[in-house]
């Protein structure tokens, strides 16, 4: 009937003697009512043995508890300790919000689907899985690049890059690691340790070859590398203007704002390159 997350016999006692104490009876006529002898609902009260589903469905109609309630508390308590059964624990303390998107998606998702529920009433566990695996990786991305822009400017390497080079090396570091991530799969919330050394190696790559080069791979990084050179600048905005007027450009007699108005686009354009993954940039370049 259960799945991976058992019911906690001690938590359901806790939760059938707060109905018995709200009726205000005794263990007698609690069971009475049950048809269960004292001894019975005594050791199912104390936590001493798990009550049956027939006697928890006896206590849900008569209270109007539901039945997941007494098994697992509610909807929310359900998902977080089935998520920290799963070792997502940290997490889950760390952004409480995932569960309340999960329990909302339960409840009102825009493929609303009887099979997700469980025997109890409950989101299945496959069904808490799926929504985790969606919105999981934010929160995963927040957190590596928390720790690259700390492990950048505690870096002894590169101490003496200037607050827009620091900049990039955020942004290149961050992306470096998230390629990683995301195709190995190995890396989850908490692993601090794992993501510095992935940051690290990253930096230690970085400070041998001395200069910041973007993945030219997709335009964006492309771009990111162009914009930061006068005349790779001029030569782009001189191809873009032949192909829209047929007149060249040339930066000899002037034009320097218009330079640095496109450059202007660079700073956007890395944090572009940061946030989006490699599968994000090949659906828009290659799909």
């Amino acid at each position: 009937m259960f799945g991976l997350l058992q019911p906690n016999k001690e938590k359901v006692g806790r939760r059938l003697k707060l109905i018995k104490d709200e009726m205000n009876i005794s263990f007698t006529e609690f069971g009475s009512r049950l048809g269960l002898k004292k001894p019975t609902i005594s050791s199912y009260v104390q936590g001493y043995n798990l009550a049956p589903l027939d006697v928890i469905e006896k206590v849900a109609k008569i209270s109007g508890r539901s039945v997941g309630w007494f098994y697992f508390g509610e909807t929310e308590e359900y998902i977080a300790d089935y998520l920290t059964l799963t070792g997502q624990g940290e997490l889950v303390k760390e952004y409480p919000d995932i569960v309340k998107q999960i329990k909302e998606e339960f409840f009102t998702g825009d493929f609303k689907n009887p099979g997700w529920e469980n025997e109890v009433g409950y989101p299945m566990e496959e069904f808490i899985d799926d929504c985790f695996s969606d919105f999981s990786p934010s929160i995963l991305d927040r957190y590596i690049g928390k720790i690259v822009t700390q492990q950048i400017d505690e870096s002894e390497k590169l101490k003496n890059l200037s607050d827009k080079e620091k900049g990039e090396a955020v942004a290149f570091v961050y992306q470096e690691v998230m390629d990683y991530v995301e195709m190995s799969g190995e890396v989850k919330y908490g692993e601090e340790e794992k993501v510095i050394r992935l940051v690290e190696d990253s930096i230690s790559n970085l400070a041998k070859r001395g200069k910041i080069e973007f993945s030219e791979e997709y335009l964006v990084g492309r771009l990111v590398n162009i914009l930061d050179d006068d005349a790779e600048t001029a030569r782009i905005i001189s191809t873009l203007s032949l192909n829209l007027t047929g007149k060249a450009f040339s930066p000899l007699f002037g034009g320097k704002e218009l330079i640095e108005i496109f450059q202007a686009m660079r700073p956007a354009l890395m944090k572009l390159y940061a946030e989006k993954s490699r599968d994000e940039l090949y659906d828009w370049f290659e799909k």
